[in-house]
């Protein structure tokens, strides 16, 4: 559950994870499947120590950067409250990515995987999950 040290990616292997997230959203939020992708969230804030990887990511919607857009609109702007949180969308200090699940549109909870493919979870075990890392699950 605690995020074992692992060492910064380099910049080719962010840009890759970037693009195996871009295939992966095929360019539709995967916040709310409604909207085109303009951001590259960082589920584990880079503040926190996150980084560029394939699990640490989610291609959401929000607005142009600026107070406007960016952090503060769009499904982007929901990873960074509570709500995203509870979601999987934005992940605490000290957890890995890797296993914190994620719920999708359509209801479901996913692990996502570093090349680009998603576990299942079921829904009760991300349930409870969120309940031992103290994170209110969206139902």
């Amino acid at each position: 559950m605690i995020e074992p040290k692992r060492a910064k990616p380099t910049k080719a292997e962010g840009r890759k994870a970037r693009e195996i997230v871009r295939g992966r959203s095929s360019g539709v939020c995967e916040g709310c499947n409604a909207a085109a992708t303009t951001e590259m969230h960082h589920r584990l804030y880079k503040s926190r120590g996150g980084h560029d990887t394939v699990s640490n990511f989610l291609h959401l919607c929000g607005g142009e950067s600026g107070l406007s857009g960016g952090n503060h609109s769009g499904c982007h702007g929901i990873a960074h409250t509570a709500v995203g949180e509870g979601r999987g969308w934005s992940v605490r200090s000290g957890y890995d990515p890797a296993i914190v699940p994620v719920l999708f549109p359509d209801g479901s909870w996913w692990r996502l995987l570093e090349d680009g493919t998603k576990e299942l979870v079921r829904a009760a075990d991300a349930f409870e999950f969120m309940e031992l890392i103290h994170v209110r699950g969206q139902k």
